[in-house]
This record gives structure tokens, sequence and C-alpha cells, in this order.
């Protein structure tokens, strides 16, 4: 019997809450501020969002690792999460570095953003967890104003690193998301990046591209994967 929607999210919002509090410590996760690493997501970031002020919602925000870099690069920036104890964390970063980003609670696969406000839409380290992809990106798009851009960072979980286990167990993982959790996720099953592409036309983007940031993979001091990040980007037409 399969678990009903809440369920599903119940039990990976349960994750990311009590992961919260030790996440940004893992350079796979989130790379020191004074790393090359660091410096080259900023450049990454500042490529694939539009010029400057803009506005961006960056969705899945977790601890805010894109809001925050949007913001630093002077975009009008908000970060959505279902964690409260990430965006906790999220807040605290931004008061501690002097920055602007603003963040809220939303389900991402529909956020509470008015319609046509968004220059850019992006995310990363999160389409693999969401739950209706295909039902979200429509959802995104309606909140793109005319040419805005929708941008995915990801991985694909085959490619995961051999990480060392956090303190609080190393079964949390996999109590959060079970087999059942992971049958309700259909994007933590893929191989390739052509499904994401799929999914970005099926809901009505155009120009739609593919690439991915061996750049920065070269200069991680703990890749959290094999391979490099994929990233896909589109644009409401």
């Amino acid at each position: 019997m399969p678990l009903d929607d809440s369920d599903v999210q119940d039990r990976i919002t349960t994750f990311w809450n009590t992961i919260a509090r030790y996440y940004d410590s893992d350079p796979g996760n989130v790379p020191s501020l004074e790393s090359a690493e660091y410096e080259a997501w900023i450049r990454a970031i500042k490529r694939f969002l539009p010029p400057q002020p803009a506005d961006v919602l960056d969705i899945g925000t977790g601890t805010g690792f894109v809001a925050l870099i949007a913001s630093q690069l002077g975009h009008r920036v908000t970060g959505l999460d279902l964690s409260t104890a990430m965006l906790a964390e999220a807040r605290m970063q931004a008061d501690r570095r002097g920055l602007k980003a603003s963040f809220r609670i939303g389900d991402a696969v529909a956020p509470p953003i008015d319609e046509v406000s968004l220059d850019a839409i992006v995310c990363r380290h999160f389409l693999w967890t969401l739950r209706e992809p295909e039902v979200a990106l429509g959802n995104w798009r309606r909140l793109l104003r005319p040419n805005g851009r929708v941008v995915v960072i990801d991985a694909f979980l085959a490619n995961l690193t051999d990480q060392s286990a956090p303190e609080e167990g190393a079964d949390l993982f996999e109590r959060c998301y079970t087999d059942r959790t992971r049958e309700a996720l259909p994007a933590m099953r893929w191989e390739r990046v052509e499904p994401v592409a799929d999914l970005l036309i099926g809901a009505g983007f155009s120009e739609v591209t593919v690439s991915d940031l061996a750049d920065i993979h070269k200069l991680a001091e703990k890749p959290a994967f094999t391979q490099p990040w994929y990233v896909a980007t589109a644009r409401r037409g």
C-alpha cells in the first residue's frame, strides 16, 4: 500500500529538520566561503541567473546556499523550504553575512508566490527529493515573467560517494527515505539527465539546455557525487 502524499512529505521534512544544524559543516554540502570551490559556485550562479537586480526564487533553499550567493550578487531573493530548521539556519547565515535574502516556508510543488512575479527560479540538490516534479515545474512556469528562466542543479544518487555517517546515526536517511517513500519520488531513481529535459519541455518551457559543473567538481574538497552536477536551464516563452 503506497504512502499518501502527506506521509511522504512528513518523512522528507523530518529528515531535513533533523540534519539542519550540521548540514553546513559538511563541505560536500556547502564549501567553505574562503575556498576556490565557493568562488566557482559564485561564478556559476552569476552565469545562469539574469543580470541583477532580478527577482529570484530559490526553491528547496535549505540553509540558503544559492539564495545567499544570489543576494550577494545583487538580486532580490526569496528562499522557500518546508523545513523550519533549515530556514532558521538560512536566516542566521543571512544575518551573519549582512545579506538581505528573505526566507519563507512553503511547498515547492505549489509555491505560495504570485504568478508572473519572478525573473528566475533556481533549485540546487533538490529535484531528486521532489514528490511531483512534473506538477511542480508547471506551477513554477506560471510564476515566471515572460522570458523568465528556471535553473535546475542536481546530481544522481547512483553517483553518491561514500559519506561518513552523522552523529545522529547511519540509519537516519533510510528511516526517512524508506523504499515506500522512494517510490513516490521519481527523480530519485533517474541516472541520466534526459528525463529532466523532457520534464521541462512537457511543462511548456523552451530553450532547454543541459550542461554540467565539471569545473566546480574538480575544485571540490569533498564532492558529494562521483560525477559532476548537471545543470538544466529553460525559459518561459
